[in-house]
């Protein structure tokens, strides 16, 4: 309770960050029109003038991003690793892998106790943890506040890639209050600072493959189509289901581009699969397969099951029960996800009605916070409700006006929103699957905003 009160109290503080210039008079009485347009002329001054350094603003919200960032770190001591499981809640897998790759058991054993070589988590930032452990010492505090900065950095630079997705689809000034939206962005402080996990690169790389992308509707660049694929392939070893964002830009440069497009699609799809594919040779050669990821069936058994609504039941996740961790011990990590695969199939067939069910209740959650049958574990909280509800509506009615607009890149925010989530909607809803996609939501939001303080009235219709 103390390291959130202080987190509130961070947020508050963010306003002293800003020019003082942004806010209205603090009156006692009531704000007349005249203010509310002084109040607008004020915010069009910080954020409007496009002749004004986009270098300069964006050193300076970086700046303020990370200062803010890491101001909360120290402030509710997050650095501390709890010692209770062995170290197990700072990195989750994540910081498992990391260990086991630092003392040479090579990429394996992700529970609290050793299983042996897995696949369920992507291998780029357990590298990443791995290497920072190795400098600053396993699962010590400086570890902690090297991992948290870097988790910082990778937050503060996707004020960059929202700035310049703004700028590219609805202009400067809408790309400089997102920038400013993002830095100040409560929910993205929040899974910055208080896990070690890839939550920060996810939205990172979500804004960057959307403005990097963005020119593809249109060009046949062959080397700009190889970097797409080697971004998608990064994107793949830290989040596989960030790949997903490729689709409606992929549907979009076929439909302007017919058969022209086989060329450079080609050699972004190779350029792709070359990167990737040491990953994939290292678990054919360990697991008898190709892939990416193992872990589906397991997440979709914790969330999919006779006792559960949609939720995710913790007691069936092999990392909080020592049971389904000896087993996976035991039989290997390929064979206890063809056991959960087994279970699934069984659920499916036994109880289809309460499977659409729980679809129903984590769509409902990933978009608004609430859960339509809340469970003791997950209950609703009207802060998540109301700051996730907000975020989702005043984004999608951005989107609504580029669309009444004219502005073809309302597709494409429409198309990425649409399909990214489609996974977690058939396996577990949780805020931090949603922070990955708000980049996302907070450039339209923005467009949305300046748009009604242009019209001088809210743009509901």
């Amino acid at each position: 309770m103390r390291a959130e009160a202080v987190f509130q109290n961070a947020e508050l503080s963010v306003i002293a960050l800003l020019p003082p210039t942004i806010l209205p008079p603090r009156d006692s009485g009531p704000i007349d029109m005249h203010k509310l347009a002084t109040a607008r002329e004020r915010i069009q001054q910080i954020v409007l003038p496009a002749q004004r350094s986009p270098k300069l603003f964006l050193i300076g919200v970086f700046l303020i991003a990370f200062a803010l960032r890491m101001s909360v770190v120290f402030a509710t001591h997050a650095y501390h690793i709890d010692n209770g499981g062995d170290h197990f809640g700072f990195g989750w897998e994540m910081g498992r892998v990391a260990r086991s790759l630092v003392e040479g058991a090579g990429f394996s054993s992700p529970l609290p106790s050793p299983t042996g070589p897995t696949a369920i988590v992507g291998p780029l930032y357990p590298l990443l943890l791995a290497l920072i452990f190795k400098v600053f010492g396993v699962y010590s505090t400086a570890s902690a506040v090297a991992v948290l900065a870097v988790q910082s950095v990778f937050s503060s630079l996707t004020c960059l890639f929202v700035y310049l997705c703004g700028r590219d689809t609805v202009g400067e000034a809408t790309g400089k209050l997102a920038g400013i939206l993002w830095a100040v962005f409560p929910l993205n402080i929040f899974f910055t600072v208080t896990r070690a996990w890839e939550t920060s690169i996810t939205a990172l790389l979500t804004a960057a493959l959307f403005w990097y992308m963005l020119p593809l509707r249109r060009s046949l660049s062959t080397p700009r189509w190889s970097a797409t694929g080697g971004l998608l392939a990064i994107a793949a070893l830290i989040n596989t289901s960030l790949v997903m964002l490729a689709v409606p830009f992929g549907l979009s440069a076929l439909r302007r581009n017919g058969m022209r497009l086989w060329r450079p699609a080609t050699v972004a799809a190779l350029t792709c699969i070359a990167l990737v594919s040491p990953w994939l040779i290292r678990n054919y050669f360990v697991f008898g397969r190709f892939m990416l990821r193992s872990n589906f069936p397991l997440e979709f058994r914790v969330a999919n099951n006779e006792w559960s609504p949609g939720q995710k039941i913790e007691d069936l996740h092999p990392a909080r029960s020592p049971y389904l961790n000896r087993r996976w011990h035991d039989v290997g990590e390929v064979r206890f996800m063809a056991d959960e695969r087994d279970l699934n199939s069984r659920f499916l067939a036994a109880d289809r009605p309460l499977f659409t069910f729980a679809v129903l209740n984590r769509i409902v959650n990933y978009w608004t916070g609430a859960w339509i049958t809340p469970i003791i574990d997950f209950p609703n909280s009207w802060r998540v409700i109301f700051g996730t509800t907000i975020v989702s509506g005043v984004g999608l009615l951005g989107i609504r006006r580029m669309f009444y607009s004219g502005n073809s890149a309302a597709f494409m925010y429409a198309g990425c929103l649409g399909i990214y989530p489609l996974l977690y909607y058939v396996t577990t809803s949780q805020p931090r699957f949603y922070h990955a996609i708000t980049p996302l939501l907070i450039v339209p939001g923005a467009f949305w905003v300046l748009n009604c303080l242009k019209s001088g009235k809210p743009d509901y219709l």
